[in-house]
């Protein structure tokens, strides 16, 4: 497996997202933390669980 290298916003996405995940917390809390709506944060878990800390990385990296 290739070692996963995030950005600060990304990293901060991520560890907020596995936590929720993980402690099966409130997604409501996670949207403020992430500045964000609600639909956003259940389009994260989705790209969490799918792909794991691979689905942070911004698709337009190394363009």
């Amino acid at each position: 497996m290739r070692k996963v290298d995030l950005r600060m916003n990304e990293q901060a996405k991520y560890d907020i997202i596995k936590k929720l995940v993980d402690t099966n917390g409130n997604k409501k809390n996670a949207a403020i933390k992430l500045n964000c709506s609600m639909r956003t944060v259940n389009r994260l878990i989705i790209k969490y669980k799918e792909e794991g800390k691979q689905g942070f990385i911004h698709k337009n990296r190394g363009r």
